[in-house]
């Protein structure tokens, strides 16, 4: 056999050796996937349709990799179905900006991060030592689509790694919507081996105010019908050399978001700025709301009655007196809620509000719950 021969087969078989190594030896991963709601927008959060934030906790353990975990060099995110990603109307920061001869973070545009600030934390290696570094992780919306991660730390050495982050369409089944976020190898210092993860806590979305609207880069599903939400995230790694990967899946059934945000309350006309109660600009099949009586100066009360549809709903008496009406399942119509109060000098304040629901079958009798 010539010495070229040889070169080859033994390359091939220490490639065979690596992948058989890393099959038996994956990292073990923990990941868990919660939605948030957004800072200074009311009603986002765990809420059917509503906006919200995603939190990525993930922590990752093994020994495969010159005693740590072997170098995360990617992670696919897929989410439930309904889940809904729009970049639209988000200002967007060049990668040039990100790199190390760039500004920085401070010099991206005002709305173009996609969270919060997450954390990482991560081995770093000095020739045989290696250490663990802490890091910082923040999204941002990148041109053309997609995101960019920016990852720095600076003890006990310097690192600044930029993540692409595609966001690829729903290919079908129980899952939509992809993010794909990938790491690039990180060679501390030269000859030493790539660093790696340990854990990350980082958030992805964020909300904007465009011409009086927010805007939302993700929104919760509207519907839950396989009674959870499903969630599937894929964790590459690369082995020693990078020769070889190693995929780990994990499946997180998370649960069904709560019903649509409650609107923002308004005055019912009638009550002198008395009675406050939500909107009625859109359908309310899937609402429950509080109706609240407002404690005013000098003014007291010594009856406050509420009527859905005519029939009494339950007015509960505390800090300030409410009332909560259930239009949740039932079927399309109008309904109209009559509040009265009277106060304690015989005047009569009232006023109605009335809401349509735009469910066509019920889910339960049709009729108004009295609470």
């Amino acid at each position: 056999m010539s010495r070229r021969a040889a070169t080859a087969t033994l390359t091939a078989l220490l490639a065979l050796l690596l992948a058989a190594s890393n099959a038996e030896a994956a990292p073990a991963v923990t990941v868990d996937v919660t939605p948030l709601p957004i800072p200074g927008f009311q009603g986002t959060g765990y809420s059917a349709g509503a906006g919200a934030m995603l939190s990525l906790g993930y922590d990752i353990a093994g020994t495969e990799y010159g005693g740590f975990p072997a170098p995360l060099i990617g992670v696919a995110l897929e989410l439930p179905q309904g889940m809904k990603l729009d970049l639209v109307g988000f200002p967007t920061c060049l990668r040039e900006t990100l790199e190390p001869n760039g500004p920085g973070p401070k010099g991206c545009p005002r709305g173009s991060t996609a969270g919060p600030v997450g954390k990482s934390d991560r081995y770093v290696a000095f020739g045989k030592e290696v250490v663990p570094e802490m890091t910082t992780t923040q999204a941002f919306y990148a041109p053309g689509g997609g995101l960019t991660f920016f990852t720095f730390g600076h003890s006990p050495v310097l690192l600044e790694v930029i993540s692409p982050v595609r966001l690829l369409t729903a290919s079908g089944g129980e899952y939509g919507d992809q993010l794909k976020i990938t790491e690039p190898l990180v060679e501390t210092v030269p000859g030493a081996q790539d660093a790696s993860t340990r854990s990350a806590d980082i958030t992805i979305g964020s909300g904007l105010l465009r011409d009086g609207q927010p805007l939302y880069f993700m929104r919760m599903p509207e519907s839950c019908p396989l009674g959870y939400l499903p969630y599937k995230a894929e964790f590459t790694f690369a082995g020693l050399g990078g020769l070889t990967q190693t995929t780990v899946t994990k499946r997180i059934n998370g649960p069904c978001p709560t019903d649509a945000a409650e609107p923002p309350p308004v005055s019912v006309p009638g009550t002198e700025g008395v009675v406050t109660a939500p909107a009625n600009t859109t359908c309310l099949s899937r609402r429950r709301f509080t109706i609240h009586v407002l404690h005013i100066a000098h003014l007291l009360y010594r009856l406050v009655t509420v009527e859905l549809n005519g029939k009494p709903v339950k007015v509960l008496h505390g800090r300030r007196e409410h009332a909560t009406i259930d239009l949740r399942g039932l079927p399309k119509g109008r309904y109209v809620a009559r509040i009265t109060v009277v106060t304690s000098t015989g005047r009569v304040l009232s006023g109605t509000r009335t809401y349509h629901t735009c469910l066509g079958k019920p889910l339960h009798p049709a009729r108004p719950p009295s609470l």
